[in-house]
């Protein structure tokens, strides 16, 4: 009898895709598959090999129906595989985990629960709004702000609701109607946790007033603890800092929340030149991998096709920057040459002084090619190879919004390019840094011509 496989229900937090807990990211790192939602980020789910599946589901717009989503994750399962259906927040906080379960009781499928941190946490911790406080608040409730003709008003010192996006003033109204008083203070905060955290903050009465808005996605926090917030906390005062392509050792942790462009795996047709050059491995001399996303996807393709590191042991390695090392790392390998561009030349200097000339070089990036890199690597009399092993995809709800960005990091001339097909313009309050020349002119010719 074949053994069936294995689930985790699994909590992905409010949105950072640094709040995974350590045991969700082991999970998704043993998955075949992932199942994950609207609210999860692709900058997250791209991390891990699984195949992935969009469920995608938020209020009159369902990409899967809840029934469908159980039967996905059992038809996996049976087949086998060890599945994470990756939900936002807490799988079993307004996270309909307890479903999800039942399913898989009913098939006799093994399955283990991993919690999350459920948004009221974060939207708490990321607008220094807390939920509880000595002498202000000892209680308080997680409740849903639908249906609109059931809407709960505990009698707690704090009030937090969920899925509130459409029916923030009818929840308002169901709290008036219970008794608190027109002042007590009131806080809706969006896309908690990311970049683009939001917070609007009143009183009953006056966000009563006001004229109806859709809020989405956002949280509703009710109570006196929200006297606590001020406007330039700890997340507002962060620097927002769109990264295209590799990241750069100019930014800190400290300082700025770094936003990822976000990239997929090649398909199709560009596929034949992905196997091709895995077929001729031996032929090449030099490995450059520009970037860390050049890196993750050569090495996700290596590895899917039978290969394994010893299979580039005769080549010489060399990254471009620190966040490319630091991945080749991860793959149990340590770069002959890390080469940070010059602001001036590129990589060509460093080229130079590593006498990397006359080689075969392989050119694992995007698929759209680096036409600057590739000629300075041709100049030194080197043979190059381009091969696309990524691609930039944007969901459309998950499309950066400058409006929250203060600078964006383009590190080379195609992460230019590709920027340009999303948007026309770049406001001119935003900073926007090169890595060095070539990119500054591509950036100049793109959108300051």
């Amino acid at each position: 009898m074949e053994r069936k496989g294995y689930v985790y229900i699994a909590g992905a937090g409010p949105g950072d895709p640094g709040l995974i807990t350590v045991r969700a990211e082991r999970a998704l790192r043993e998955a075949d598959v992932i199942l994950y939602d609207d609210l999860v980020s692709l900058e997250l789910v791209d991390q891990f090999n699984a195949l992935k599946i969009y469920t995608g589901k938020r209020k009159a717009s369902h990409h899967f129906e809840q029934e469908e989503i159980n039967r996905e994750i059992v038809r996996h399962a049976v087949d086998g595989k060890t599945v994470v259906r990756l939900k936002g927040g807490d799988p079993f906080i307004f996270g309909r985990g307890g479903e999800e379960i039942e399913a898989l009781r009913n098939y006799g499928i093994d399955y283990e629960i991993i919690p999350g941190i459920t948004a009221a946490h974060g939207a708490g911790s990321y607008s220094e709004i807390p939920l509880t406080m000595r002498r202000i608040s000892s209680s308080v409730a997680f409740c849903t702000g639908h249906p609109v003709s059931s809407i709960q008003v505990p009698d707690t010192d704090t009030i937090v609701y969920y899925m509130v996006a459409s029916s923030v003033h009818d929840v308002l109204d169901a709290v008036a109607a219970k008794g608190r008083p027109g002042m007590t203070r009131v806080a809706v905060v969006q896309n908690a946790t990311r970049y683009n955290q939001k917070v609007l903050t009143g009183t009953l009465d006056e966000f009563r007033q006001r004229e109806k808005a859709v809020y989405s996605p956002a949280l509703l926090i009710i109570g006196d603890s929200i006297g606590q917030f001020i406007r330039h906390n700890w997340h507002t005062r962060k620097k927002k800092v769109l990264m295209t392509g590799g990241e750069s050792s100019r930014y800190s942790g400290r300082d700025c929340i770094m936003v990822h462009f976000p990239c997929r795996r090649i398909s199709g047709s560009d596929l034949d030149a992905v196997h091709k050059s895995l077929e001729a491995l031996d032929s090449y001399s030099v490995l450059l991998l520009p970037n860390k996303f050049s890196v993750k996807y050569f090495f996700r393709f290596l590895y899917d096709s039978g290969r394994d590191v010893r299979s580039l042991a005769h080549m010489k390695i060399c990254t471009g920057g620190q966040a490319a090392a630091e991945e080749l790392k991860e793959n149990g390998l340590v770069a002959d040459h890390d080469l940070e561009p010059d602001p001036a030349s590129g990589y060509a200097k460093h080229l130079r002084e590593l006498s990397i000339s006359g080689e075969r070089i392989l050119l694992p990036g995007s698929n759209h090619v680096d036409d600057s890199l590739v000629g300075e690597l041709r100049e030194l009399q080197n043979e190059v190879t381009p091969v696309g092993v990524y691609a930039h995809e944007v969901r459309h709800d998950d499309l950066v919004d400058l409006d929250f960005i203060d600078e964006i990091y383009f590190a080379t001339p195609v992460c230019v390019r590709n920027f340009r097909t999303l948007f026309e313009s770049i406001p001119e309050r935003i900073v926007v840094s090169t890595a060095d020349r070539r990119t500054e002119q591509e950036y100049r010719r793109l959108f300051r011509a």
